[in-house]
């Protein structure tokens, strides 16, 4: 069955921000299952705590249409998801 699986970002109040403007989603879901993670706390000049979290299929244009109708947009610069491709 296929899934959907997202990075789960939050922290500070610009985490999510930062985090989409500084690293690579996919890269960062990579090395986290390289090293048997499904979280993460990035703690520097800027904090963020990272989850892998796995769902069954979601529809990508539902997923935009939850961000763009429902979601603050300046509660997604703290808090946000971002969608990586699954490794088998």
């Amino acid at each position: 069955m296929e899934k959907s699986v997202f990075l789960y970002v939050r922290g500070d109040d610009y985490s999510a921000m930062i985090f989409d403007r500084n690293f690579n989603a996919q890269e960062i879901y990579e090395d986290m299952i390289r090293k048997g993670e499904s979280s993460r706390t990035i703690d520097g000049e800027d904090y963020m705590d990272i989850d892998i979290v796995e769902f069954d299929k979601v529809d990508t244009r539902f997923m935009s249409w939850i961000k763009n109708n429902l979601c603050d947009y300046d509660q997604l610069k703290g808090s946000d998801i971002f969608e990586v491709k699954a490794l088998k």
